[in-house]
């Protein structure tokens, strides 16, 4: 059989990365294909078991040095996913934020209770620039009773914010400026600074608005000269 594979490794002319004839081993061969099958199957074991029981597949060939940082990458993720799900701010769409106007009583899952207090969040009385803040001294960045400390877009990560139809021509400004700054920052750079933010507004809370309302926001954002101001820490490195 080597002679057979040595042969065959000649006519072929396959060379290894000092330009010499490879030394193939087929049982190591067989993993690396089967490496590279895992990851194009995105490592679902019902299809990456051709051939094997998917404990067979996923013991001998799944559980390998070679796929450690695939499996340790996914766990990351998932951690991320958790973390990004637990601490978000409370999104309310036009319809949601008319019946709890209507009926503040019945306010659930809101960062405030008790009629005064929702009406108060409703109204505009606690607005921070992204969002209606329902506890800035009790903020969970910081010390109970002192002003949160927290960067202007931490309220979009925050359990105490309330994001409503008010706010988004402020969050679209905000938008247009965090892609701006793709132009002057590195990728790598620009997702560590603004990419979960971006997609806190992109994906989370603008679709909870209509295209309608989205585009009203838009023009309300391009006519007021005041939602362009930003805060020094929006442009610091």
């Amino acid at each position: 059989m080597k002679e057979v594979i040595a042969s065959w490794i000649g006519r072929h002319g396959i060379l290894d990365e000092q330009g010499r004839p490879l030394r193939l081993n087929l049982t190591r061969l067989r993993k690396t294909h089967k490496a590279a099958w895992y990851r194009r199957t995105g490592g679902q074991l019902d299809r990456f078991a051709v051939g094997h029981s998917i404990a067979v597949a996923a013991n001998h060939y799944a559980d390998i040095p070679a796929l450690r940082h695939l499996h340790e990458a996914t766990i990351a993720d998932a951690m991320t996913d958790a973390l990004d799900a637990a601490r978000h701010p409370c999104v309310l769409s036009s319809a949601q934020e008319a019946a709890l106007r209507a009926d503040p009583d019945e306010a659930v899952d809101l960062p405030v209770s008790g009629a005064s207090a929702v009406n108060a969040l409703l109204s505009g009385e606690q607005d921070v620039w992204l969002a209606s803040c329902g506890g800035f001294y009790k903020s969970p960045f910081g010390a109970d009773g002192e002003a949160c400390p927290s960067p202007f877009w931490g309220c979009l990560e925050c359990s105490n914010a309330v994001i409503t139809i008010r706010k988004l021509p402020a969050l679209l400004s905000f938008l247009t400026f965090i892609r701006a700054q793709r132009q002057t920052l590195t990728e790598p750079d620009w997702m560590t600074k603004f990419g979960r933010v971006h997609e806190r507004i992109a994906d989370q809370i603008l679709p909870r608005f209509s295209d309608a309302e989205i585009e009203q926001a838009r023009q309300v954002a391009a006519s007021d000269p005041a939602l362009i101001y930003l805060p020094p820490e929006a442009g610091a490195p």
